[in-house]
């Protein structure tokens, strides 16, 4: 059984309470993560000279696919590169895949993408690769939303003791650790206040139903019972 887990998490525009609450709970837990960044904040600081935290690119190439914006997808790639000039690794948001961005990524420096989601229920051992653009490619096996939306939704447990050697990455939101969401139904009734961050806390789950929050919670807690280390993502993109 592969004994290292590895922690991800797509900032998407977090409001600056909700990310501060994320920081607090990754130092609380004391596990490395690595943040993958959409936008500048004044957090964004913090999380560059905090030294459990790693940074890479979440760049958005909706709008050009949806005829909103006229920017190339390599202006974009740009633009989030001069906003965190030391990541090496990106993860598109909505997972958006193609071989010119990854060409692109390869010319600007980065080293490895995370664009391969293939959930732990598929049963599928996943493994790093070199694409033919000479990028790393890591596959990751959880996340939040997705993993809310199974209908028989998979044990913290089972993700870190099941599946022989398979790469545990996990993957996780601000918002949805804020909100401890376990359905996408609440996270949409929250939705309108995305960024007013004091009239979110209505939308908390506090039931027993676990959420996010819990299921990272308990992630942490079976993995020290289990002597499994949380490692950071650097380790596997070299």
């Amino acid at each position: 059984m592969n004994k290292t887990v590895y922690i991800t998490m797509d900032m998407d525009w977090a409001n600056d309470g909700v990310l501060g609450d994320t920081i607090a709970l990754a130092e609380e837990l004391n596990i490395p993560v690595c943040f993958f960044v959409t936008n500048d904040t004044p957090m964004l600081k913090t999380l560059r000279n905090h030294p459990l935290f790693t940074l890479g690119i979440h760049p958005n190439f909706l709008p050009q696919m949806n005829g909103q914006s006229s920017k190339s997808f390599r202006e974009t790639l740009a633009e989030m590169k001069a906003l965190v000039p030391e990541a090496k690794v990106l993860r598109c948001h909505a997972l958006v895949d193609a071989t010119p961005i990854l060409v692109t990524a390869k010319e600007m420096g980065f080293y490895a993408d995370m664009n391969l989601f293939i959930p732990f229920s598929s049963g599928i051992t996943l493994k790093s690769f070199y694409h033919f653009t000479g990028l790393k490619r890591l596959p990751f096996f959880y996340e939040d939303d997705a993993w809310a939306a199974e209908t028989d939704a998979p044990s913290p447990e089972s993700h870190l003791t099941s599946g022989g050697d398979t790469l545990r990455i996990f993957n996780f939101h601000p918002i949805h650790l804020y909100l401890n969401m376990e359905k996408m139904e609440r996270y949409n009734r929250a939705k309108p206040y995305y960024h007013e961050f004091e009239k979110l806390g209505p939308f908390v789950n506090h039931g027993p139903d676990m959420g996010a929050r819990d299921f990272l919670t308990a992630l942490v807690k079976t993995a020290k019972e289990q002597d499994i280390r949380f490692g950071e993502v650097s380790e596997i993109w070299k």
